[in-house]
């Protein structure tokens, strides 16, 4: 197989878009036929000179439309599809209508954990009665497997917080970053996470209590720490970081 190129990028295009680009060139050419298996997104990104993130984000564009197949502990396929022209059309649209989750998950962290502790400081009993009547119906999905409406009610979780800041400009700036959740990379990213292994709920259940509780009882320093692990732990999921470490010692 030939190394991918190292990546120029296009002010017009994210890197995302770039390397699905190239992934989709290599497929149709027949370099990577059906049934066949990607290389590990670690040589992938040592090749092209670019980021774990960008390389995840680019796959998964490939998923949603079906050209790419994942099999958790094993990477990723290619999948018996029809070629046509309308294929690349989507992922190209998927990726020009997705911000990248890393990226947002980043200024996320950024962002939220001053609001977490405007919002213990200045939230009304009320505020936090609501907190967590959203936080336990959130919790209620998760257990029972709805993970579409798990994800979706996060961001309702997330935004409740930030409303109990009484801070417009706060409200404003986390409801944008919470946008991203809508978007198709960000969905699918995180349902196959939950839907390859179900026990893996559990975790981010655990963590949400830590927070809710933690606001509950106006403890900061204990919000931020969970509210940081809760952020720590979705870059891990998004990016497979421990499949990553996986394949490295295989080799």
């Amino acid at each position: 197989m030939t190394p991918f190129d190292k990546m120029n990028q296009a002010s017009f295009k994210s890197k995302g878009a770039m390397i699905a680009e190239e992934l989709l060139a290599k497929i149709k050419s027949g370099e990577y036929a059906s049934g066949g298996r990607l290389p590990s997104e670690r040589l992938i990104s040592e090749q092209m000179g670019v980021s774990r993130p960008s390389v995840r984000e680019a796959i998964s564009a490939l998923q949603i439309v079906g050209i790419i197949k994942s099999r958790p502990g094993d990477g990723s396929y290619i999948a018996d599809y029809q070629q046509n022209e309308g294929l690349a059309q989507q992922v190209k649209k998927i990726m020009e209508e997705s911000d990248s989750p890393y990226e947002i998950l980043q200024a996320r962290m950024a962002m939220e954990t001053g609001a977490i502790r405007l919002a213990i400081k200045e939230a009304t009993d009320d505020d936090i009665d609501n907190i967590r009547k959203v936080w336990e119906e959130r919790s209620r999905r998760g257990l029972a497997g709805d993970y579409q409406a798990y994800i979706h009610m996060g961001k309702e979780l997330h935004l409740s917080i930030a409303r109990a800041t009484q801070n417009r400009i706060i409200i404003a700036v986390v409801d944008r970053l919470l946008n991203v959740t809508d978007q198709p990379l960000w969905q699918n990213m995180r349902r196959d996470y939950y839907e390859s292994d179900p026990t893996r709920i559990g975790h981010m259940l655990a963590v949400h209590d830590r927070i809710v509780n933690a606001i509950q009882a106006r403890d900061s320093r204990e919000a931020i720490l969970a509210l940081e692990d809760d952020f720590n732990s979705v870059i891990k999921q998004l990016y497979n970081l421990d499949r990553d470490r996986e394949e490295s010692g295989r080799g």
